[in-house]
C-alpha cells in the first residue's frame, strides 16, 4: 500500500513536471516576445528621447534668432529716429529704459561715441564713461552692418551679455554705436525653459572652450568640463550618446550660438530611462511566469481570433501604404467595436492621404499630379469623339522681381489669392483649376465658344487685377496675370492645347503682359 501511494505520488509529480514543462513551452514564446519588446521599447524609448532632445534645441535656436532679431530690430529702431542722439543724455537714457524694458532678454542699450563713450544707456549712471572691449567688437566701425561680439562681461552692466554693436553713419563718418546686448543668464533660462526633456546640466561656453555659466539640474557632480568641451566645440546642432562619468551615459546637445562662435551645452542623464527598461522587463517575466495553462492557452486562442489576425490585416495595409498603394481599403467586422473604429480610421486616413496627395499645399487647389490625372480623362473623351474643351495657362506677372522686393511670405499669400480667385471660375462640371508649377496656373473648361470663353478668361484677368495686391516693380503697379488659352477638339491631345496655350501665353507676355491671348478660330492642333 505504501508502495502503491508512492508509485502514485510519483506519477503524480511527473504530471506535474510535465504540466509545468507544458505552461513552460506554452509561456516560453510570450517570454520571448515580451522580452524583445521591453528591448524595443528601451531602443524606441531612447530614440524619442535623442528626437525630443534635437527638437528642442531647434525651438532654443529658434529662440536665440528671434533674440538676435530683436536686438538688431532695436538698433535698427534707435539708427533711424533723432529723438534718442539730438536730446540730453538724461532724456536719451530715459527712452533707451522705456525701450529695453520691451525686451526680456535685452540686459542693455547704449549709445556710444565713435571713441566707445557712454553717451546715454538703459543702464543707470553709466554715461561718459569709457566702455573697454576687445577689438573684435568693434569693428563694426568698419562694418555696414550690425557685428555681434563674444559673451563677456558688461563694462556698463558687470552682467555677463552676448554684445552687439551697430554703427551709425554719416556719409563714411561714423557718428555714434548702438550697442544692444542680450544678458546671457536670461537667455539660457528661456532655453532651458524649451526642453521637453529632463535635463542634468547645461553650460554656456565660450569661443576658447570657457566655461561662462555652468548650472547643475539634478543631484550629483558636475560633468562639464575637459574633454567633453573640447568635443563640443566643433558641433553646430547635435545630439550624441557618451559615458561621462562611473560608465554613467548621458545625451549630450550642442549648439552654436547663431551669433557668435559660443556654444550652448545641456545633458540628460539616460540612467532613468535604463532603470525603466529593465524594471518594465522583470515585471513581464514575474507576471508572465504567474500565469496560468488555461489562461495562456485561452488569452492565445483569443488574442488570435480577435487581435493577432486583424492586426495582422492592418500591417498589411500600412505596408500597402507605405509602398504606394494608396487605394487599398480594409474591411474587418469584429465584435470588438475598437476594431471597427480603427479600421474606419484607417481607411479615413488613406481617404485623407489620397485627397491631400492631389492638392497643393500652399494654395487649396489642385496639384500637378491631379491635373495629370484629369487631362488623361479629357484626352479618352477626346478620343471618344466628345468635346471640344478649352484649357487656359495662367502666369502671375513678373513674380519674381515681386517676391524679390516683398519676400517668399508675400509671394506665398498673393499665389494662395490668385489660385482661390482661379477656382471660383472653374466650379461647373467636368472643370479643373490647378497649381501647374510655380507661380503658372492651369484652368480646364468646358467653353468652346471664342467669345465666351475670353470674356470667361478676361473676367478673371479683371479679378486678379482687382485684388489690388501693390506690385511696384510692375508697369501696372498692382500684381496682374497673363493667360494663354486653346482649344482642344475632338481627335486632338490636351497636351497639344497645352501647348497652344503656353504660345499663347508667351503672346500676352510679349504684348505687355496683363491680357488674355488665345486661338481666333477652332482648329485641330
Amino acid at each position: 500500500m505504501i508502495s502503491l501511494n508512492q508509485n502514485l505520488q510519483g506519477w503524480l509529480m511527473r504530471i506535474r513536471l510535465v504540466v509545468v514543462l507544458v505552461i513552460s513551452l506554452c509561456l516560453a514564446p510570450f517570454l520571448v516576445e515580451q522580452i524583445f519588446v521591453a528591448h524595443r521599447e528601451r531602443a524606441e524609448s531612447l530614440v524619442q528621447m535623442e528626437h525630443s532632445m534635437r527638437t528642442s534645441l531647434e525651438r532654443v535656436q529658434d529662440m536665440l534668432l528671434e533674440s538676435q532679431a530683436d536686438a538688431e530690430n532695436v538698433a535698427s529702431s534707435i539708427s533711424i529716429s533723432n529723438s534718442f542722439q539730438n536730446t540730453s543724455p538724461e532724456q536719451c537714457s530715459k527712452r533707451l529704459a522705456s525701450l529695453k524694458s520691451l525686451y526680456t532678454s535685452i540686459d542693455h542699450l547704449s549709445i556710444l561715441t565713435p571713441k566707445a563713450i557712454v553717451y546715454c544707456s538703459s543702464a543707470a549712471d553709466v554715461p561718459g564713461i569709457q566702455v573697454k572691449s576687445s577689438s573684435k567688437l568693434f569693428k563694426s566701425v568698419h562694418n555696414n552692418g550690425t557685428y555681434w561680439g563674444d559673451p563677456q562681461v558688461s563694462h556698463i552692466t558687470q552682467n555677463l551679455v552676448i554684445p552687439s554693436v551697430t554703427a551709425i553713419r554719416n556719409n563714411l563718418d561714423v557718428d555714434y554705436l548702438v550697442v544692444a546686448s542680450l544678458k546671457a543668464e536670461t537667455v539660457l533660462n528661456k532655453a532651458l525653459s524649451l526642453f521637453d526633456v529632463t535635463l542634468a546640466e547645461a553650460a554656456l561656453i565660450s569661443t576658447e572652450g570657457g566655461n561662462l555659466i555652468s548650472l547643475l539640474l539634478s543631484t550629483g557632480e558636475p560633468v562639464i568640463g575637459g574633454e567633453l568641451v573640447r568635443k563640443s566645440l566643433n558641433g553646430y546642432l547635435d545630439v550624441r550618446q557618451e559615458n561621462l562619468r562611473d560608465d554613467r551615459p548621458y545625451y549630450v546637445g550642442t549648439l552654436k550660438l547663431p551669433m557668435n562662435n559660443a556654444r550652448f551645452l545641456v545633458l540628460s542623464s539616460l540612467k532613468e530611462a535604463n532603470d525603466r527598461a529593465w524594471q518594465r522587463l522583470r515585471t513581464v517575466v514575474l507576471t508572465s511566469v504567474a500565469e496560468t495553462v488555461v489562461l495562456a492557452a485561452i488569452m492565445m486562442l483569443l488574442a488570435e481570433f480577435f487581435f493577432i489576425r486583424n492586426l495582422r490585416r492592418i500591417g498589411a495595409l500600412a505596408g500597402e501604404i507605405t509602398a504606394g498603394k494608396q487605394g487599398q481599403r480594409i474591411s474587418i467586422r469584429s465584435p470588438i467595436a475598437d476594431f471597427n473604429r480603427l479600421t474606419a480610421a484607417l481607411n479615413l486616413m488613406v481617404d485623407t492621404l489620397e485627397d491631400t496627395s492631389l492638392h497643393d499645399a500652399l494654395t487649396g487647389i489642385a496639384n500637378r499630379r491631379a491635373l495629370d490625372g484629369h487631362l488623361g480623362e479629357c484626352d479618352r473623351l477626346l478620343a471618344e469623339g466628345k468635346g471640344p474643351m478649352a484649357v487656359a495657362m495662367v502666369d502671375i506677372d513678373n513674380f519674381k522681381l515681386f517676391n524679390d522686393r516683398y519676400g517668399h511670405a508675400a509671394g506665398d499669400r498673393t499665389l494662395r489669392s490668385v489660385g482661390q480667385t482661379l477656382k471660383r471660375f472653374g466650379k461647373r462640371q467636368g472643370e479643373m483649376v490647378a497649381r501647374y508649377g510655380g507661380e503658372e496656373f492651369t484652368l480646364v473648361v468646358g467653353d468652346s465658344d471664342p467669345d465666351q470663353l475670353r470674356a470667361h478668361l478676361d473676367a478673371f484677368r479683371r479679378a486678379v487685377e482687382e485684388l489690388n495686391i501693390p506690385h511696384r516693380d510692375s508697369p501696372h503697379g498692382r500684381v496682374t496675370v497673363s493667360v494663354g488659352y486653346a482649344v482642344a477638339l475632338p481627335g486632338t491631345s490636351m497636351q497639344q492645347a497645352i501647348e497652344r496655350a503656353d504660345e499663347a501665353l508667351y503672346r500676352s507676355k510679349d504684348g505687355g503682359r496683363n491680357r488674355v491671348s488665345g486661338e481666333e478660330q477652332l482648329c485641330p492642333a
